[in-house]
């Protein structure tokens, strides 16, 4: 039966004026009309079957998307289970993994989607990276089993990748994008960006590549690029030419 929740002030989101004594129309999982009570029951005002419910106040806004989350990096379903649980129940609706182990990530989305869980949607990246990150223990943990830099979902690239097959390996991992993380060079960050965007994926990165700067990166075309304090690394003389996870700009060092 449609249930009409009444009661409440609406945040719709789209930078209107908060609706106050607003109503939501919902049908199984289904939101199907947000919006002032009086035009809400004004649609259904014929259908005698309607549940009305009122919420006594607060307010409704809608899901939250926490973009930047890491699920399996050392695969733990219990935990992950508990974090998406934990989630979900605060207003996150969607959650992307920026990078883990594409199995449990697979199996995590897969039970998400079918309800089989209690978990936001789950959107995650297969990783691209120079052949000596793949050596970092995290990588390491998200291909146990076989090897990192080999595994679709965790893959080394240098100048003689092939990188028409190794999209496509990535895109078989059923991602929805790829993070492109540390000790690539620009030349291989653009290439990967466009075979991705032409396969349909979209790129995820790190503002500071290692050794790519963060202005190369953003003109490589990625989508998105993370962790916004390693763009100082732009106005510095010298720069790493690879990762480390301690490694941090020397902000007084900064040239304007």
């Amino acid at each position: 039966p449609l249930e009409i929740l009444h009661g409440f002030t609406l945040i719709d989101g789209r930078g209107g004026n908060p609706i106050g004594d607003a109503a939501l129309a919902i049908e199984g999982n289904r939101i199907l009309m947000a919006g002032p009570l009086e035009d809400v029951l004004a649609r259904w005002e014929r259908d005698s079957n309607v549940i009305s419910v009122d919420l006594g106040g607060g307010f409704v806004v809608p899901g939250l998307i926490d973009s930047h989350v890491h699920l399996a990096t050392v695969p733990n379903r219990e935990l992950a289970e508990a974090e998406l649980h934990r989630q979900l129940y605060a207003g996150v609706t969607a959650v992307r993994d920026m990078a883990g182990d594409g199995r449990a990530l697979a199996s995590l989305a897969r039970d998400a989607l079918l309800g089989e869980i209690e978990a936001p949607d789950i959107y995650y990246s297969a990783l691209m990276a120079g052949t000596s990150f793949l050596a970092d223990p995290r990588p390491q943990a998200s291909a146990r089993g076989a090897t990192a830099g080999e595994v679709p979902w965790m893959q080394a690239v240098t100048p003689e990748t092939d990188m028409v097959t190794a999209v496509a390996r990535a895109k078989g991992t059923f991602a929805q994008g790829i993070k492109i993380y540390a000790n690539l060079g620009g030349n291989d960050v653009t290439r990967i960006v466009e075979e991705a965007h032409r396969q349909e994926m979209r790129v995820w990165a790190h503002s500071m590549v290692f050794p790519t700067r963060p202005l190369q990166v953003v003109r490589s075309g990625v989508d998105v690029v993370s962790h916004v304090c390693r763009i100082a690394w732009e106005g510095m003389a010298n720069a790493p030419t690879e990762y480390h996870h301690g490694r941090l700009p020397e902000y007084d060092l900064i040239t304007p």
